[in-house]
């Protein structure tokens, strides 16, 4: 196994990062995100058509998103459990169950749409981010958890089972030294 070089695998890890990066970068730039349209009328032109009525997917919930304002109050007394010092499991999952579901009722209010793009830019895109990824994982692939390097570690484990290896030879010689005495 080759020995890792540190300063290069940094160096292929910031690589494939800034690959990763602009590939991200790039095809996000290609996404157009606006938010839906609700017709905020119940008896005007509707957004399917038709004049009048509760017609259309768009008069179903005609002012935004029901009870988004409703996950205030769990927020709410998520906070103030939290500073009150009592029940900080509680206030905990309450203070993040109401940002979450509000950070879901935002995303589902948005129409995101990608802009046209040739298939070329589109490869060039998803190879930029594929290779990045690739190459990030590959300047972290030769460490552990600790910051050894698995080439230093399997030298180490080879130290470790050759000086086991002779310390049974001797133990053994000296055994055969004993019975050979006798």
């Amino acid at each position: 196994m080759a020995r890792s070089n540190p300063s290069g695998d940094f160096v292929q890890f910031l690589i494939g990062g800034c690959l990763f990066g602009a590939g991200g970068f790039l095809l996000a730039n290609q996404v157009l995100v606006r938010p839906e349209f609700r017709s905020p009328s119940f008896g005007g032109f509707g957004r399917w058509g038709g004049w009048g009525g509760w017609g259309g997917a768009g008069a179903a919930m005609p002012f935004g998103t029901p009870g988004m304002g409703l996950l205030m109050l769990p927020l709410g007394i998520g906070v103030c459990l939290l500073f009150a010092g009592s029940y900080r499991r509680w206030a905990n999952l309450l203070i993040w169950a109401s940002l979450a579901a509000l950070l879901v009722g935002v995303l589902n209010s948005l129409r995101m749409s990608f802009m046209p793009t040739t298939l070329w830019q589109l490869v060039v895109y998803i190879v930029m981010i594929a290779a990045g990824g690739g190459l990030m994982f590959r300047g972290l692939n030769a460490y552990d958890s600790d910051g050894q390097t698995l080439a230093d570690k399997n030298d180490a484990t080879k130290q470790q089972a050759d000086d086991l290896r002779r310390e049974i030879e001797a133990l053994k010689a000296r055994l055969d030294e004993r019975n050979g005495e006798r």
